[in-house]
């Protein structure tokens, strides 16, 4: 067995980011920039006003007091989307309102509350020094500038800079395409009747739901029966159509644990089996190179390039706390994440927990405050098989290999669920 830190790090190794594709702005939540994006134009594009009010000369308000107001005649007005062009002469103010560009001339901007208007005047009660309440050409962005780097996740905010920019369309990483196998003659689909000894599939739907929770659109689902040569060929299907291969169940030890095998006999080369880690403990992960003596054997035409499997457990808990901890980061790291921000910070434990040494320890747990203060306290269904207690929990508490009893009030690294941050 290897340690979960270096299993995680031989993962990260391996996954590469995809090639780039161009897409339309409407299309690109979610996505990974591919290109630096540098601005075309400076913004704001032009002096504006910050404030509704009214724009003027600075010497002409510079002895204005609360009750000794300057009464400037109003030579116009400016809303957003004019562009003036007669330049504002002493002793006159122009009516002007946030965003509009300001007229040459205009010095500053008296905000609406310390002005009155007297007929075809206005009285201002403020002093105020030149480029108060206007915002200049460029100052938050410089034509030229580099605005956002390769690797920048797309979010609304980014959205929003991107078509302030003018950019409708731009490269980003392609996202993995993935084909999830689930083993198991005992698993029986929903709406088929329950026999004695058969359970329902609960993987294909889990799994299925937390590749689209990481943004991952092309999935394709399939069962597999416990059989070696069914599972070679759906294994070779799957690796010559796919990014990256994630199968459900058969990588312990047992008669009908095929994955292993079945991914040798396909070529893939083995880069760990068995992490020590608790749950989860019998993992697997390879790689398959599409352009291999094996692969053109085949008689199918893939597209150059790698394959990564990863052979998760088929508990339903050490399944989907393999793919939090392995397969999720992979994928974002395919789709064009530069760096991989884990949300791990230390919380007070709120009561003892207890483990053996030997395996690094991932407890389902509740952060919450208590008396002002964040505190977490382990679910009460531990078991690797117990999707309830994985379902009550928010985060992960990282216990380290060599800990034994973990007590009351010690701090202890704790992680979010990456589901559970969504919404919140």
């Amino acid at each position: 067995m290897i340690s979960y830190e270096e299993a995680l790090a031989r993962v990260l190794r391996n996954a590469r980011p995809l090639s780039s594709v161009r897409v339309r702005l409407e299309d690109a939540l979610g996505c990974y920039l591919a290109e630096n994006i540098r601005a075309r134009e400076p913004v704001p594009l032009f002096n504006q006003s910050a404030m509704d009010g009214f724009g003027v000369r600075a010497s002409d308000v510079a002895e204005t007091r609360a009750d000794s107001p300057a009464r400037l005649r109003v030579a116009g007005m400016v809303r957003a989307g004019d562009d003036p062009r007669r330049p504002l002469r002493s002793g006159t103010a122009v009516r002007i309102f946030t965003g509009a560009k300001v007229p040459p001339g205009v010095q500053a901007v008296v905000v609406q509350e310390s002005c009155e208007m007297a007929g075809g005047e206005v009285l201002v009660r403020e002093s105020v020094p030149a480029g108060k309440n206007i915002r200049r050409k460029g100052e938050e962005i410089r034509r030229g500038a580099r605005v956002l780097s390769a690797g920048t996740r797309i979010t609304p905010p980014v959205i929003g800079l991107l078509a302030t920019l003018g950019y409708s369309s731009f490269l980003v990483h392609r996202k993995p395409r993935v084909t999830l196998l689930v083993t198991g003659n005992e698993l029986v689909a929903l709406g088929r009747p329950l026999r004695p000894g058969r359970i329902r599939d609960s993987n294909s739907h889990a799994l299925a739901a937390a590749l689209k929770d990481t943004g991952i659109e092309e999935v394709a689902v399939r069962r597999v029966r416990d059989d070696a040569s069914s599972l070679r060929q759906a294994l070779m299907a799957a690796l010559q159509d796919s990014d990256f291969v994630l199968t459900s169940g058969g990588v312990s030890v047992g008669e009908y644990d095929l994955v292993k095998d079945a991914a040798l006999s396909a070529g893939v080369r083995t880069v760990f089996w068995k992490v020590a880690m608790k749950p989860g403990m019998p993992n697997y992960f390879g790689v398959w190179d599409r352009g291999s003596r094996r692969a053109r054997a085949s008689g199918k035409k893939a597209a150059p390039g790698k394959t990564l499997l990863f052979g998760l457990p088929g508990n339903p808990v050490s399944a989907l706390v393999s793919y939090h901890q392995f397969v999720r980061p992979a994928l974002l790291k395919m789709s064009g994440q530069r760096a991989s921000p884990r949300f791990v910070f230390p919380v007070a434990l709120e009561k003892d927990v207890n483990k053996r040494a030997g395996r690094a320890e991932f407890v389902r747990g509740v952060v919450r405050v208590n008396n002002g203060a964040l505190c977490v306290v382990p679910t009460d269904q531990q078991g690797s098989h117990m999707l309830s207690g994985l379902a009550s929990a928010n985060c992960l508490i990282h216990l380290a290999s060599e800990a034994t009893l973990v007590e009351h009030g010690q701090q202890v690294p704790v992680e979010l669920l990456s589901w559970e941050m969504h919404g919140k």
